[in-house]
């Protein structure tokens, strides 16, 4: 699928990009109804070359003084850390970091292999003409990677832009049970994964937004039900002669 390798040379550019980040997770009871809200705003910006992350509201409101500090101090010593690290370690960052975007890039290509594509239609994402493609898992796929591991377990439907043949909206749907590492989370089948994103400076596509929908268990004990619903906004183009960028409070 051309698409997924378009979709991999853009992993390093979206890296020169900061913004703001809103997550909001909502626990629901046993009738689907919220339970528990909790919100958590983060700034991610370029400190030396690198991304960095700090929060900056929890549900809707500045933080407190007190946490404030804390966060000002962490991003002080993490500014010193970089300003002062050794040729070395900076080498090993990069490295690191170019790993990551290769695992990245490794994972899209997968896409490609792991699913019978077929055209459903057209449709409109951001204001661009996109095409609908459904995707359904190959019996015969074998993963290649452990991230490749979770895509015989999700079936759905792909919304790829014609002028730049990126994916632009994802609705998928878990068909066998799986887990997000990062967050300790195994979503059931029947769980639901929304996707889209947005043109900027009309050279890259970022994430708009993204919504989890589904019933299972955190850490692996604890049954829950929920909705995560993250947003991306205020993106600026990180500027290669400058150290650090913040993005501007929220509103």
């Amino acid at each position: 699928m051309r698409s997924a390798v378009f979709e991999a040379r853009d992993l390093e550019q979206r890296r020169n990009y900061t913004f703001l980040r809103h997550e909001e997770k909502r626990n629901l009871d046993a009738s689907g109804k919220t339970s528990k809200v909790t919100r958590r705003t983060s700034e991610v910006l370029i400190l030396y070359g690198r991304p960095y992350e700090r929060t900056v509201a929890e549900n809707g409101k500045p933080l407190p003084p007190e946490k404030e500090k804390k966060e000002q101090e962490k991003f002080d010593k993490e500014m010193r850390k970089r300003r002062e690290e050794s040729a070395k370690s900076r080498e090993k960052h990069i490295a690191d970091e170019k790993k990551d975007i290769e695992e990245a890039r490794q994972f899209r290509l997968e896409v490609a292999d792991a699913y019978n594509f077929s055209l459903l239609g057209d449709d409109l994402v951001d204001g661009h003409p996109a095409w609908i493609i459904q995707a359904e898992p190959r019996t015969d796929f074998r993963p290649r990677s452990r991230e490749g591991g979770i895509l015989p377990k999700i079936r759905g439907k792909l919304w790829v832009s014609k002028e730049d043949h990126r994916w632009v909206r994802i609705e998928a749907e878990v068909v066998q049970t799986f887990s997000f590492g990062w967050m300790l989370l195994r979503l059931n089948p029947g769980s639901r994964l929304t996707f889209e994103a947005m043109k900027i400076n009309d050279e890259v596509w970022m994430p708009r937004q993204a919504y989890i929908r589904g019933e299972g268990r955190l850490a692996l004990l604890k049954k829950i039900n929920l909705e995560l619903l993250v947003r991306w906004e205020k993106y600026r183009k990180f500027q290669s002669d400058s150290r650090i960028v913040a993005v501007s409070e929220p509103e």
